[in-house]
């Protein structure tokens, strides 16, 4: 059997990243394993792609 490593065994896969909410504008947290976005108010889920296309798009504003 192959042998590697997985560096979600000693870390938290939760990150707080750096966005806010899309409904309610609470704190994000990246599940980087899963590709998503949970919210820590409202516990609405994105995806991360969508969330940093909505970025992008306010910042070109």
């Amino acid at each position: 059997m192959a042998e590697f490593d997985n560096p979600y065994v000693d870390n938290d896969p939760f990150v707080r990243a750096h966005f806010d909410c899309l409904d309610c504008g609470g704190k994000l947290w990246e599940y980087a394993i899963q590709g998503q976005m949970v919210c820590e108010q409202c516990r609405s889920v994105f995806s991360t792609e969508h969330v940093f296309d909505v970025s992008v798009e306010q910042s070109a504003d």
